[in-house]
């Protein structure tokens, strides 16, 4: 298929109407040519703006900030002036709970840790302590960790341990941080503080295992008393949350199990004079019995009442030549040895040779059989997942009893409201249907004490978590949200007859695809949920009450998202809370916030402006609050602001040295697709923007793009798609929404990329449609391959990881996971529903190497040989069609790359050969000996190639 005639009308309006605005400069673009472009010499001074941690009561702001050439630092900002502490390579800050202190690590510098790393010597990372009351800092060098106490008056510090130990202990010290005094700790692998007050356990591991153990240190009271202690590993300590409770595991090993079981050990009360100790063992805990182990993969924890302790169980493993009794009796470590041989020789019970086998005899083969499941390469991918699945029981601390709430019926069991309740998945009577398809599952109810289960829903695909008080689970089905009431077994229909669209249509392949826009929230007392629909918020009753529509976004196509800001993760939202919303335009691309009084309450917009706004959250113990503002030409910062968000103070000031560049700006492009929807693309100019010139286009492409508009972009080479690259070195850049119809990818994509690249041709005069380039990776590679098989719109194109088979590819594996690729095209982004023999003709319509011999356009293609989620054979199959039809086509083979690259070098060589690519057919510069005749093997192995970006 061919440029329609169209096209060529918009191009010759085009060229009218640019001839009448070239006349003249803007005064922003005369300004942007007066200085220079960003080059290769630049990048490295750019920074991204990363995590921030804000101080309990407002005044103190600390920003992670990130440069192109990967040194970092730390910025420790007062809120309420241009007050500001740099901290070079520091990272990991936390404020102490009584917000008098700020500590962080400090690492050293990119050049340092290649130097270190070259010499073989570790790098180590010393504490950063500042003190927010004086200013002052002070360095602890030799510090691999640290935390502070719960209540923030005392600092434990972890240090390093001997390379060549054969434990895992090391010193740890205890700071005072009113009086500086100090205690020491040795041996200790693992420390853990209490959240209130100042209560540090602390597990004791050195060597031969001697004195090992588990300690309670009181800080306040500077008492130390000793827990349990043996010849054994401890490990996992937790505490209760919010309470004097804690739990550790201690290592069990018999001769007779390959495996190692541990016994849970429990504390409740420490802060009190008599505290109770519990012990979950084999031969004394009812529910235990000597073939099941409590595993380590699975972390205890706690109901919330503190009356339950949540473990993993699993079968026993027993050892394939279990030592003689007698010579493990013997206590001589020669004569065990000697047991040990003999019973390598010959099992005595059932005859058979008990030894470990030469793994160069073992044969090189796996068995695949069409009845697996789980295919073989999907289990090998989850082999250590395997070997740690473990079922949940509850021990039941005050009983000394153990309840299974796993069985071999159900996958998994999750707990809710606290550990009062629980909800297990069955998913077998669906196997069939996930080895290609979906993964349906039946929803069962656990009984807590007893294990006991009760069907809920049968063949659900997504679930919507529970209330916090766990009586009511969700799930969604069809278009609506189902709620089930544990405690009458009763289930209802959450939306039905609102009126509100509740799937993303985009996203929703197929109805067993469902991709509802979520569950935003619950109130505390389990009395109500909060539900998206496309646009808005609904709060719906959970007594059966009328459900209300709480923000208006339909009426203006403006998207509404409760947000939550309590930093402390208590669930649901009582009667006094204030309820804040996320806003966004759909068309406007304008965010913001707005804000209600109450849960139920109207919202009313607080901020709505024309930047990218987001991350809001609120200071502990203030009413002050920090969000996140950018644009495409203002590098993101911080502001904090009140509650009404209109006093808002910028805080940080990333890349302060932007305005010494030229910088292009983005605009909106409208267009409908070639069957009538309307969408929207982002047109970014030129940095050294001229109207009375012409300029090439790079066009990015993958699904919807649009909501892009305001991010700013780091100039960083490793990221080797950088638009921001591109219009430094002249070029437009746009990104286009593609959106797609029932078991036509490709086309779909040709029928809505045509007319908007006739949408950004009519609209900007400077955009030359003789060189226009396109480019993506993955899907958008994908896309980019069949468009070129289909078009001549374009000059060249670039092409990453892409689909080129639909057939071979829909029978063949993603290997980073193992799974079938089939799943993805019938269900998901491959948007196929069916399997290709099914529709043929639909498949050999949308895949690239059918339609090969009608393309044109010279194709830059990249893969890496490793790569775990297109098959690299896709690559060499375009290829060399390719080759035989004697088609312009280079490809890119990443030695031991996957999908996307990850050796630096391999990044700066992929981005060199775009720019020298597009730089070559869309300005018309010089081509290296790559891209005109290729390179042969010997001359790429005994010669350096180096691509220089053009600039």
């Amino acid at each position: 298929m061919r440029t329609p005639p169209s096209f060529h009308l918009v191009r010759g309006l085009r060229r009218a109407t640019g001839l009448l605005l070239a006349l003249g400069l803007t005064g922003a673009a005369a300004a942007a040519q007066d200085r220079p472009t960003v080059t290769e010499a630049d990048y490295d001074r750019f920074e991204s703006l990363g995590s921030s941690t804000m101080s309990a009561d407002g005044a103190w702001l600390v920003v992670d900030v990130r440069r192109v050439d990967d040194d970092s630092e730390l910025r420790i900002h007062r809120t309420d002036s241009d007050s500001v502490v740099v901290v070079p390579h520091a990272s990991g800050p936390r404020f102490s709970a009584d917000g008098r202190w700020l500590g962080y690590l400090i690492g050293v510098s990119q050049e340092e840790r290649e130097k270190a790393q070259e010499a073989n010597r570790p790098v180590r990372t010393k504490l950063g302590l500042f003190d927010l009351a004086s200013g002052t800092t002070t360095e602890r060098d030799e510090v691999a960790g640290f935390a502070f106490s719960g209540d923030g008056a005392f600092l434990s510090m972890r240090r390093y341990g001997a390379r060549d130990a054969d434990h895992d202990g090391v010193d740890v010290i205890v700071r005072d941080l009113q009086s500086g005094a100090e205690l020491p700790f040795g041996n200790i692998s693992e420390m853990s503080w209490s959240d209130e007050g100042a209560l540090l356990a602390l597990v004791t591991d050195a060597a031969d295992q001697v004195g090992n153990g588990v300690r309670l240190y009181d800080a306040h009271s500077g008492r130390l008393r000793g827990l349990d202690t043996d010849e054994a590993t401890y490990l996992r300590l937790g505490w209760r949350d919010d309470a004097a409770d804690l739990v550790v595991y201690r290592t069990s090993v018999e001769p007779a199990f390959e495996d190692t079981a541990h016994v849970a050990l429990v504390w409740r009360g420490l802060d009190g004079d008599d505290p109770e100790s519990h012990t979950l063992s084999t031969g004394s805990t009812a529910g235990l019995s000597p073939d099941i182990r409590v595993v380590d993969y699975r972390l205890p924890s706690w109901s919330d009442d503190g009356s339950t302790l949540f473990v993993g169980l699993q079968y026993r493993r027993p050892a394939p030549c279990p030592v003689e009794e007698h010579a493990m009796e013997s206590g001589d470590s020669d004569t065990a040895g000697e047991g040990a041989d003999e019973s390598d020789s010959e099992d005595g019970e059932n005859g058979v040779r008990c030894e470990t086998p030469d793994e160069d005899d073992q044969p090189g083969v796996e068995i695949w059989h069409t009845l697996d499941v789980d295919p073989v390469p999907q289990q090998r991918v989850r082999e250590r997942q395997l070997r740690q699945e473990n079922e949940l029981a509850a021990w039941h601390i005050d009983d000394d009893r153990l309840v299974r709430l796993d069985d071999e019926q159900l996958e998994s069991v999750s707990l809710i409201g606290g550990g009062r309740a629980a909800i297990g998945r069955d998913e077998t009577p669906y196997d069939a249907d996930a080895m290609f398809r979906q993964q349906f599952f039946d929803l069962y109810a656990v009984d807590v004490a007893t294990g006991d289960k009760a069907p809920i829903a049968e063949r659900v695909t997504i679930t919507g978590g529970s209330s916090p008080g766990g009586r009511y689970t969700l799930w969604f089905a069809g278009e609506d949200w189902f709620a089930h009431d544990l405690e009458s077994g009763t289930t209802h229909n959450l939306t039905e007859g609102l009126g509100g669209t509740f799937i993303d249509l985009d996203r929703t392949p197929t109805q067993e695809q469902m991709a509802p826009f979520g569950v935003a929230g619950w109130m505390e007392d389990d009395g109500a949920v909060f539900i998206n629909d496309q646009w808005d918020v609904w709060m719906v009753p959970m007594d059966g009450g009328e459900a209300r529509r709480l923000t208006r976004g339909a009426e203006a196509e403006v998207r509404y998202r409760l947000t939550s800001l309590d930093s402390d993760d208590e669930p649901g939202f009582d009667d006094d809370d204030v309820q804040w919303f996320s806003m966004y335009g759909e068309w406007t691309k304008q965010s913001g916030y707005a804000r209600a009084d109450r849960p139920g309450a109207e919202p009313e917009t607080v901020l709505f402006t024309d930047a990218r706004v987001l991350g809001l959250t609120k200071a502990d113990d203030a009413d002050l609050f920090v969000f996140r503002q950018e644009r495409f030409d203002d590098s993101p910062d911080l502001f904090v602001a009140g509650p009404s968000l209109d006093d808002a103070r910028q805080v940080t000031h990333t890349n302060a040295f932007l305005d010494e560049f030229a910088w292009g700006h983005t605009e909106l492009v409208e267009y409908e697709n070639e069957w009538g929807r309307r969408l929207q693309g982002v047109l970014t100019y030129p940095a050294d923007f001229d109207p009375s010139e012409s300029y090439p286009t790079i066009v990015y492409q993958y699904e919807l793009l649009s909501q892009g508009l305001h991010q700013f972009q780091v100039p960083d080479p490793t990221q080797y798609y950088n638009q921001q690259i591109w219009s430094q070195n002249g070029y437009f850049v746009f990104r286009p929404d593609i959106v797609y119809r029932d078991r036509q990818p490709g086309v779909s994509n040709v029928q809505t990329l045509r007319p908007a690249m006739a949408a950004v041709v009519a609209s900007e005069p400077a955009v030359d449609p003789e060189r226009m380039g396109l480019i993506g990776h993955s899907w958008g590679g994908y896309q980019t391959t069949f468009f070129v098989t289909q078009d001549d719109l374009f000059a060249s194109a670039v092409a990453g990881a892409p689909l080129t088979n639909l057939m071979s590819m829909y029978a063949s594996f993603y290997w980073n996971s193992g799974g079938t690729n089939a799943r993805i095209f019938e269900i998901s982004q491959g948007r196929m529903q069916v399997p290709w023999w099914e529709d043929f003709a639909s498949y050999e319509a949308n895949s690239p190497v059918h339609h090969i011999e009608n393309m044109n356009t010279p194709l830059l293609m990249a893969f890496g040989t490793n790569d775990g989620a297109v098959e690299y054979n896709q690559g060499v199959e375009f290829y060399n069609a390719a080759r035989r039809l004697g088609k312009q086509m280079v490809m890119l083979s990443y030695q031991g790359e996957n999908h996307g690259f990850s050796r630096e070098p391999n990044q700066l060589d992929y981005q060199s050969r775009i720019m020298q690519w597009f730089g070559h057919y869309l300005k018309g510069e010089p081509a290296p000996d790559w891209i005109t005749r290729g390179l042969s093997y010997i001359d790429q192995k005994d010669r350096v190639t180096k691509p220089k970006v053009i600039s």
